[in-house]
């Protein structure tokens, strides 16, 4: 129950809100760095993001799958990261790369917890040049090449998982067929 709640919560906050709350009045006594506050309020969001995610996935699976696992012998971790997990991956990564995606481009407003990133960056070269065309475009394409690059690790993932697109051999690997 705590942890719907706690989930329901941070998603609800927009993300500039989230971390000034996180910077001016849950650390704003500290002396902790705008960017480890960023770290934790970034973590504190894709957590609760992951937490929906695999709950997603693993809601998909057959209760079925987990008893069986039991019945031949594994533990409860076990049955969870060998059958249930890769079984659920294939249900929630399509989300967790829309995730991703949706973490990078958020990241562009921690400059109002006072950190220095790319989009601060490409304002003070716009300010100091007053040529604001390149200074964003550089801004973007950075932006796109790293939302580009994650995509394609789990893009990556994606296909080791789901059976349908791995080759035979592959899912074979390791079993030894009767003639």
């Amino acid at each position: 129950a705590i942890n719907g709640f706690v989930n329901w919560l941070i998603e609800g906050i927009p993300t500039v809100v989230f971390l000034m709350i996180l910077s001016f009045v849950v650390f704003g006594g500290s002396h902790i760095s705008g960017t480890w506050i960023s770290i934790i309020g970034f973590t504190f969001i894709f957590g609760c993001g992951m937490y929906g995610m695999l709950k997603v996935g693993c809601d998909a699976i057959p209760r079925g799958q987990f008893e069986a696992s039991t019945a031949l012998g594994y533990s409860d971790s076990q049955s969870f990261f060998k059958i249930i997990l890769p079984q659920a991956a294939k249900h929630f990564l399509p989300i967790y790369k829309s995730n991703v995606v949706s973490l990078i481009k958020e990241t562009s407003v921690v400059g109002y917890i006072a950190v220095q990133d790319l989009t601060k960056m490409g304002d003070l070269v716009r300010s100091r040049t007053y040529l604001a065309f390149f200074a964003l475009i550089a801004v973007a394409i950075l932006y796109f090449v790293m939302e580009a690059v994650l995509v394609f690790i789990v893009n990556r993932v994606q296909i080791s998982v789901d059976p349908r697109r791995r080759s035979r051999d592959k899912i074979l690997k390791g079993i030894v067929e009767a003639e």
